[in-house]
């Protein structure tokens, strides 16, 4: 969320290896610019170019997010401000506007179309998230309103655990503001109760699939195929160019095969924008044959399947094969070094393709800063497609390197960027941009922190999975450091089942290499998680594992750390001599070092 507030090119990374020494005022002006800022309650994606017909609908989401507060309402809310707010659900909540409709039928380009209209309503905050209903790593509410509340300006260190208190808080905020929230691809009625807030003062739009019933006063919208005049004009609009007399019959044609759907036509648009007349009624022969021959397709799903197939058959094959390999990826969207990546080639070469594929209607920006658009996603069914292709025509050996060629990238990115989590590391960065007096060491660090922050969060999907891919490839050298260039993420954020998973796998990949030292690192981080959690079983086990293995190795520095940190569970347990023995323990390891300051 918020990526319109950084823009997370290369030169962040650079600034925290010193590559951008010398130009260090650069580097203030951008912090201080605000780009690497994560934290924006103004959330929403961009409008959509094109946007025809849908006026009827449209109207009806606007009356429902516009109606006034009832005055005995308002007199309610006003009294009530002071006191806890109500748990989830509120099934009486009256300013929901659901759309609902089958897949590609346009239900996000009119949420957002018309989320746009009414900003001016709800100027405090409007507030997104993509809640990946139809992806298998559909999103939870509890990290949603960790990110809704970051936004909302809770820090990390106040952000309560349970999902009842941070609803609570959630609604408190949104009390005495003006907030839009536009929850795209909701799963179900549970995913998007805990994020209703209980002011009349905010409204809610959801998008979903599904029909949902347990929302009595939600207005709902249910989206059909567009109107045959609504989908012409449409075309049109998308192609280009005005048709002749001879196209207008295909024309009208071209859309029936297209079931009508807006999903189809912008695909079938890709391919027809800018092509002299005559294409049309071309291409519409094209699509009855293709259509003919996917005839054990439901109709809707035939409708794209066949766009997409022509489509796709008319990418040169730089193109192809970047839009095949994007299927790897289990994000909600990417950046383009990660296309780079995929395609081994350099980021120039990798932009073009991707804006080709932006053109022809297969990609679409996800979101934009104010110079350039960073980030790309799939349509789910152009997901759906571009797997199938994957799986056609790219062998197992191809698939992996493309998934260890992402893995490797986000290795050394997470190596740059963990930097600027780690306080120490973190500090020594502030003082090497501090000859500028625009900024303060604090606003400085305070950059440095949520950029860093930021980067982790949107690509976390990405992240997990490229690291699983290692995992599940072996790659055990591009395993141990990559999880351990997690572990600060996701002890600043709580992720405490991502870092212990991870840490496992790290386990594994030690012992794999015969790596004692790593080996006994990683059980010392696994002592944390479990730490962290009060878990003080699993966390003097893992510790005392590691403890043994830093003794065979003679490593009286970490046998002395880890003694410290057996004694302070010790201590916290009320075994005063289990505690006592081990300070004494580590006091004697550091006297060995000459180390005083321990």
């Amino acid at each position: 969320m918020a990526e319109d507030k950084l823009q997370y090119k290369l030169i962040f990374q650079d600034l925290l290896e010193g590559v951008v020494a010398g130009d260090k005022k650069g580097v203030i002006q951008l912090l201080k610019s605000g780009l690497l800022q994560p934290e924006s309650m103004h959330q929403l994606p961009p409008d959509i170019p094109h946007f025809t017909g849908r006026q009827v609908e449209l109207e009806q989401v606007k009356a429902c997010l516009q109606q006034a507060m009832p005055k005995e309402e308002a007199t309610l809310n006003s009294s009530q401000q002071a006191t806890p707010h109500s748990s989830f659900p509120i099934s009486s909540f009256n300013k929901l506007c659901i759309v609902t409709g089958i897949a590609g039928v346009g239900k996000s380009t009119l949420a957002i179309h018309a989320a746009h209209k009414l900003d001016s309503d709800f100027p405090d905050a409007q507030l997104y998230i993509n809640l990946g209903g139809t992806e298998s790593q559909s999103q939870e509410p509890l990290a949603i309103l960790a990110s809704f509340l970051r936004a909302l300006g809770i820090e990390d260190g106040l952000m309560p655990e349970t999902l009842k208190e941070r609803t609570q808080l959630y609604r408190s905020l949104l009390s005495n503001k003006r907030a839009l929230i536009l929850l795209d691809n909701a799963r179900d009625e549970a995913q998007i109760s805990p994020l209703l807030p209980d002011s009349p003062n905010c409204g809610v739009l959801a998008t979903t699939r599904k029909q949902f019933t347990n929302f009595a006063e939600a207005t709902v919208v249910d989206l059909e195929v567009m109107a045959e005049a609504d989908a012409l004009a449409m075309l049109r609009s998308l192609v280009g160019l005005e048709p002749s007399d001879t196209e207008l019959e295909a024309s009208n044609n071209l859309i029936n095969l297209c079931h009508r759907l807006p999903l189809a036509i912008r695909i079938t648009s890709g391919i027809l924008r800018n092509q002299p007349n005559g294409k049309i009624v071309a291409y519409t022969h094209q699509l009855a044959d293709e259509r003919q021959r996917l005839t054990q397709l439901y109709l809707r799903d035939l409708a794209v399947r066949a766009s997409l197939t022509l489509n796709y058959q008319e990418l040169d094959a730089t193109a192809a094969r970047l839009f095949r390999l994007l299927g790897l990826l289990n994000g909600l969207n990417f950046s383009l070094p990660i296309a780079a990546a995929l395609l081994d080639v350099e980021l120039t070469v990798a932009k073009e393709s991707v804006e080709y594929l932006v053109e022809r209607q297969l990609l679409e920006p996800a979101c934009q800063t104010e110079s350039q658009q960073e980030r790309y996603c799939f349509h789910d069914m152009v997901r759906s497609f571009a797997r199938g292709q994957l799986a056609q025509e790219e062998l197992g050996s191809e698939r992996q390197a493309g998934r260890l060629r992402v893995a490797r990238w986000y290795l050394e990115n997470s190596q740059k960027l963990t930097k600027a989590l780690n306080h120490q590391t973190r500090q020594q960065l502030t003082h090497a941009l501090v000859e500028s007096k625009e900024q303060s060491l604090e606003a400085i660090e305070q950059n440095l922190l949520a950029g860093a922050l930021h980067w982790f969060e949107i690509e976390r999907s990405n992240l997990l999975a490229s690291l699983e891919w290692a995992y599940q490839a072996q790659a055990w050298d591009i395993v141990v450091p990559f999880a351990k260039n997690l572990v600060n993420f996701f002890d600043n954020r709580a992720y405490w089942a991502d870092w212990e998973r991870t840490q496992l796998w790290s386990l594994e990949a030690t012992r794999e290499l015969g790596n004692a030292q790593e080996e006994a690192y990683t059980l010392t981080n696994l002592g944390k998680v479990y730490f962290r959690q009060g878990d003080w079983g699993h966390t003097i086990d893992r510790y005392r594992q590691s403890l043994s293995i830093f003794q065979k190795l003679g490593d009286s520095h970490a046998a002395g750390m880890t003694w410290g940190n057996l004694a302070n569970i010790y201590s916290q347990q009320g075994d005063w001599l289990k505690a006592r023995d081990g300070y004494e323990q580590s006091l004697n390891n550091f006297r060995k070092l000459g180390d005083r300051n321990k």
